[in-house]
């Protein structure tokens, strides 16, 4: 967090000097963060109109290569590299929102270090007066410098600050750190208007969802834990705003209306519709290359089966042979074959069990390999 902290920090300290007002920087860096990002938004609405072209022939050979898993990776590889598609490529922008994320709480928990630049031997020594008086400001949480511009900026317990110059107090008192009169440090409760914040963060967060589900071709028909996490992250959304400062929640808030009026922008001027024919037709044309060099290597070979076909016809027979129901002699076949292969593995676990007794030896798990 002081890593990404402090680069972010200089962001919002520039903003600041503009602006003067701690929420309407937050806002503006929240918008000035979307458009560093659109570019890897772009990527990703590419990769997810690839992923509707390729998902199809993933699962082909998924299915096609089940019990051979050191061929289907071979195989997933190589239609990888042929047609330059990444699996990977579009969880880039989600990653970095997500990394950034932690910056952004660091900064909002600490202002006097990135946006009053006092030095950190101050800050210390603020903060040593909490903890010097817990009968007035409690225990000292994960957010001292919120509560030392607190206790500053109320007439009460300004006092207790009085052996600091008065240009510091001057500074904190003046530090705008509020949003439409509501005070950014404030953490959410039930029983206040803060309350909206996290609501309005898990409304706008599935309100995004449910627009790129509905402009993007195919999520609708994302299944599993998949389409589970795009409900989940609403929800969880809702429950951390709950646990930091309502600043965080607003960044929240204002990034997911931006992200929708970006999905809108992304589907007028980056069609997802638009990219999946280019890269069907891309598909296309790789597949029918492909087929006009078996042909010709074949036409080479004197007409002969080519090892990738005799590898495919192979494939076929052992799915065909998976999927007919077996015969009640190949059914006790198999129990006899496994009866047997249970009675040898018990055999070799005893002795092996013995061995290590006698000899002081650690105990190897007997497995199917042992057994061939």
């Amino acid at each position: 967090m002081n890593i990404l902290g402090y680069p972010l920090g200089w962001i919002m300290w520039a903003i600041f000097q503009v602006v003067k007002n701690y929420g309407v920087a937050l806002i503006l860096f929240t918008v000035l963060f979307r458009v560093a990002l659109f570019p890897l938004s772009i990527k990703q609405q590419k990769s997810s109109a690839k992923m509707q072209v390729f998902q199809p022939k993933i699962q082909e050979i998924q299915k096609k290569y089940a019990n051979n898993k050191e061929k289907q990776q071979e195989e997933l590889m190589k239609l990888y590299e042929q047609h330059g598609y990444n699996p990977m490529g579009g969880c880039l922008p989600s990653i970095i929102q997500i990394i950034l994320l932690f910056g952004i709480i660091y900064v909002v928990y600490e202002p006097l270090t990135h946006i009053l630049r006092l030095d950190s031997a101050t800050i210390t020594a603020l903060t040593d007066v909490l903890t010097a008086n817990p009968d007035v400001f409690g225990k000292v949480t994960s957010q001292p410098q919120l509560t030392v511009i607190a206790a500053i900026q109320n007439p009460d317990t300004v006092g207790y600050f009085s052996s600091f110059s008065q240009e510091i107090i001057t500074r904190i008192q003046n530090f705008d750190y509020t949003l439409f009169g509501l005070y950014l440090g404030d953490i959410p409760t039930w029983n206040s208007i803060l309350v909206l914040i996290p609501i309005l963060s898990g409304a706008t967060a599935l309100a995004t969802t449910m627009v790129s589900m509905k402009m993007t071709p195919g999520m609708n028909q994302q299944q599993g834990a998949m389409k589970y996490m795009m409900y989940f992250m609403p929800i969880m959304s809702v429950w951390i705003a709950f646990e930091v400062p309502c600043g965080v929640g607003i960044y929240w808030i204002v990034g997911n209306l931006l992200a929708i009026v970006q999905t809108v922008v992304l589907n007028i001027f980056y069609s997802p519709a638009k990219y999946k024919a280019e890269y069907e037709e891309q598909v296309r044309r790789v597949e029918e290359q492909k087929k006009k060099e078996r042909e010709e290597r074949k036409k080479r070979n004197g007409g002969a089966k080519l090892p990738e076909e005799i590898e495919e016809e192979k494939a076929a027979e052992r799915e065909a042979r998976r999927k007919q129901p077996a015969t009640p002699d190949a059914q006790k076949a198999a129990e006899a074959y496994m009866t047997s292969k249970e009675l040898n593995r018990k055999r070799l676990a005893e002795a092996r069990k013995r061995d290590a007794e006698k000899y002081g030896d650690e105990y190897i798990e007997v497995t199917d390999q042992d057994l061939m």
